[in-house]
């Protein structure tokens, strides 16, 4: 049976439970539907059989329906041709308009489509698909998304899908969709040059979601000592160095990363005497450094709380990292610290940033609250996809 021949069966929901849809969530947990889907694909129904909305879903995830449209229609190929070309018309506004940039192309719910994640890196194009609807109606927007991208200039097509794939019953997947690669290619962030490696990088090959704060890195570097924990392969690094800093450490615990980031340094004609590479564990490393030595500190851990279930023990975890940054900081220098565990909520990130400042006897003026970037939109009935978030501190 063809799971994406429309009309796609109901998934009721129990009594009272449409009200959810009111607000136009796109978010159905699993305790409010009357019984597990049977299709990757659904019509959601209230109780009485009325549809108010089309979808995907799952017997398996917690998270039972993800909303695509509030009205009973398909999802086919007019359909995503709209939504495509409604996401890539705002990055185009944002004046993402660089052939050899790094941007992202469509980020789930924020551009009206749950669980698809597209990047642009110059002529590649990186997709993540991370629900069991979006596979069953691969067929359909596939071929709108190639035409899309070719259009564009794209010549490459990568799929990168593993987050969240287990709960959907789903395999991950690394391949090369279309075309074909050499090897790691190059991007174009301002006057910075960054490899990535998009089969073996992270995500789908590089965080672009900080590129706003590297440049921001490049203009308040000029003159000053730069340390950047969890550095990957030295985003902030290579900025810091282009905007003229005496001396800049990456550290980070992969060598892999580490080796990028030195070779990218040279590429963009940096100075080798000025980057120190510190490879290993980040907590262990930062208790080593001088105190209050660095005039810039980036600290931008991974996300430790995977699950809501993680937080208390991210808490603790940020909590420390970020107390090692303040301790490293000299007094008048400035601290980022960063988080990007979505279950971390604001006021727990900043509760975690202060303590943190308390432990290490410093105190600290805001400069901004930071987050992810114009082209990471979230969407305002779904402020789930807030997930960036970010503190700017001078430490005295």
């Amino acid at each position: 049976m063809d799971a994406s021949r429309w009309p796609y069966p109901l998934l009721r929901l129990k009594p009272g439970k449409e009200k959810l849809l009111s607000k136009r969530h796109p978010w159905i947990y699993s305790g409010a539907v009357a019984a597990p889907a049977e299709s990757p694909l659904v019509r959601i129904a209230d109780d009485s059989g009325n549809v108010v909305g089309v979808g995907s879903a799952s017997a398996t995830n917690p998270l039972a329906a993800r909303v695509f449209r509030f009205e009973d229609a398909p999802l086919d190929e007019a359909f995503f041709a709209h939504r495509f070309e409604m996401a890539l018309q705002l990055r185009k506004d944002l004046g993402h308009t660089d052939p050899k940039e790094g941007v992202r192309w469509v980020f789930g719910e924020g551009d009206l489509l749950p669980g698809l994640v597209v990047d642009r890196y110059a002529h590649a194009l990186v997709i993540q698909v991370g629900t069991a609807g979006l596979e069953a109606l691969r067929h359909v927007w596939g071929p709108v998304l190639e035409a899309i991208g070719r259009r564009e200039g794209c010549t490459v097509f990568v799929e990168r899908s593993q987050s969240g794939r287990k709960e959907e019953g789903l395999a991950p997947v690394n391949r090369i969709l279309k075309g074909s690669l050499g090897g790691p290619i190059t991007i174009h962030e301002g006057p910075a040059r960054l490899t990535v490696d998009l089969l073996k990088g992270q995500k789908t090959g590089f965080f672009l979601d900080q590129r706003a704060h590297r440049l921001q890195m490049g203009a308040l570097a000029n003159g000053k000592r730069v340390l950047n924990a969890f550095g990957y392969t030295g985003g902030f690094s290579i900025h810091a160095g282009l905007g003229g800093a005496v001396e800049v450490a990456t550290l980070d615990t992969s060598a892999g990363a580490l080796d990028q980031a030195e070779a990218d340094w040279k590429a963009n004609g940096l100075d080798l005497a000025v980057h120190t590479r510190m490879e290993g564990d980040a907590f262990d490393l930062m208790r080593q450094l001088d105190a209050e030595s660095w005039d810039r500190v980036i600290v931008d851990p991974p996300a430790f709380a995977k699950q809501r279930k993680d937080v208390d023990n991210a808490f603790k975890a940020y909590k420390d990292v970020f107390r090692l940054g303040a301790r490293a900081t000299a007094p008048g220098g400035m601290l980022w610290c960063y988080s990007c565990s979505q279950h971390l909520d604001r006021t727990r990130f900043q509760e975690a940033v202060w303590t943190a400042l308390l432990e290490a006897g410093r105190d600290a003026q805001v400069l901004a609250h930071l987050g992810q970037p114009a082209d990471h939109p979230y969407a305002l009935n779904h402020p789930e996809g807030f997930y960036l978030k970010g503190l700017w501190l001078r430490v005295l």
